[in-house]
């Protein structure tokens, strides 16, 4: 068994997992700021409150996104650890 090999097909996993990581905390960011825009422009709310609601409900998954980044550079280090320690 080729450990250089393994370790390498693992951080190409873990890339994948930091790429969809990172790309859903932005796409998180961008629907929280458009949802704002709009929350603000109605009467029923103003710009604080607006911004309340729409950060509060985009908490959770930039907080899932952030983990799942997480997960993925946790797994290339392993990978890079295991491929220097079998060199």
């Amino acid at each position: 068994m080729d450990i250089q090999r393994e370790a390498a097909r693992l951080a190409s996993i873990a890339t994948f997992f930091v790429v969809v990581g990172w790309f859903a905390v932005l796409y998180a960011l961008v629907a929280g700021v458009l949802w704002w825009i709009d929350l603000a422009q109605r009467e029923a709310f103003n710009l604080f409150e607006a911004f309340a609601i729409s950060a509060s409900a985009i908490g959770g998954p930039i907080f899932l996104a952030l983990i799942v980044a997480a997960f993925g550079h946790g797994m290339r280090l392993f990978a890079m650890s295991v491929a220097s320690r079998s060199a």
